[in-house]
């Protein structure tokens, strides 16, 4: 995605939830949904931490694909930007925080909806306990649509897989274990 499209795409949000064209409000409202889910591991926030990368992500994501449009480290930090494939057309990417091995925050924009995602990771006695908190508006009548049918259970396949990863060394496929 070019810049100029990328801003055209930003453009149109304005403040309090509208949509803003011109000047003059368009009548839409986006919809908004929360989910957070915790998860435990039984690995160091150091180990599951440098896995939340998108170039670290092809090796226990499956299917994962991204195009990394700016990364002075060639990695995840702050101020990252990558794309990505979706149902909904190229979702952007922009990691917003970076706390390593605490903290890691992303604002994801696509044609239809907007989502705010921070993923902490808290040492326990047991390794780490893992939340994945989503903020998800629609941008438009499909997005709202789909508000709802979000997270919860990518959550919980990303942890698998991700746990996987950490105890093998190898990509969770479907259909294994």
């Amino acid at each position: 995605m070019k810049r100029s499209e990328f801003l055209a795409t930003l453009g149109g949000i304005g403040f309090a939830g509208t949509i803003v064209d011109g000047g003059s409000t368009t009548g839409f409202r986006g919809a908004r949904a929360r989910t957070e889910s915790t998860h435990e591991l039984n690995f160091p926030p150091e180990a599951v931490f440098s896995l939340l990368c998108p170039v670290r992500e092809y090796d226990w994501v499956e299917g994962w694909s991204c195009t990394m449009i700016f990364s002075q480290s060639g990695v995840a930090e702050e101020n990252c930007i990558f794309q990505t494939s979706s149902p909904h057309g190229v979702s952007t990417w922009y990691v917003t925080r970076y706390d390593a091995p605490n903290k890691i925050g992303f604002i994801v924009v696509n044609p239809v909806m907007a989502t705010r995602l921070d993923v902490n990771l808290q040492r326990t006695t047991a390794g780490t306990s893992l939340t994945w908190t989503h903020i998800f508006t629609g941008l438009s009548d499909q997005g709202n649509a789909h508000i709802n049918d979000r997270a919860p259970d990518r959550n919980r396949k990303l942890t698998e897989q991700l746990e996987y990863y950490l105890r093998t060394g190898k990509m969770l496929r479907s259909g294994t274990e």
